[in-house]
């Protein structure tokens, strides 16, 4: 997915900070310049980003993700949570013979146990500093 990113700082030779924009309905063709714009995210999303144009600092850029890793991420963070919710409670309702509520607090553990991956994941991912994106080109 391509989005519009502000180049806040080259951090070394091929590799920049950048700040992420949401999309948004003016687009921000109002150059920041509406000091009233609700539409303007309260927090910064900042990201690393190889920076094979030359952007510098200041430059409204368009990034895509790097690699490929978010159909991992996606499996990780939605599809193993349900997995283990439903193996949680069909491994204490029918292996296990407890009853429905017992079953449920199984069905708990197994959602927590879902989570597990998606957890690792993310700190895996927050200790790397590969970048996230790749700049594609100079907007202005």
């Amino acid at each position: 997915m391509v989005q519009n990113a502000i180049v806040k700082r080259v951090i070394q030779e091929g590799v920049a900070e950048v700040s992420l924009l949401r999309q948004m309905e003016c687009g921000l063709h109002c150059d920041g310049a509406c000091a009233g714009c609700s539409a303007k995210p309260p927090q910064e999303i900042l990201a690393l980003a190889s920076n094979a144009v030359g952007a510098e600092p200041g430059d409204f850029v368009e990034v895509e993700p790097a690699d490929g890793r978010n159909i991992s991420t996606s499996v990780a963070v939605f599809l193993l949570p349900c997995v283990g919710l439903g193996a949680g409670y069909a491994l204490g309702m029918y292996a296990l013979g407890l009853n429905e509520l017992t079953s449920m607090l199984t069905a708990a553990l197994g959602l927590a146990a879902g989570f597990l991956p998606a957890v690792l994941m993310d700190r895996s991912i927050a200790r790397s500093q590969a970048p996230e994106f790749a700049i594609l080109k100079r907007l202005r």
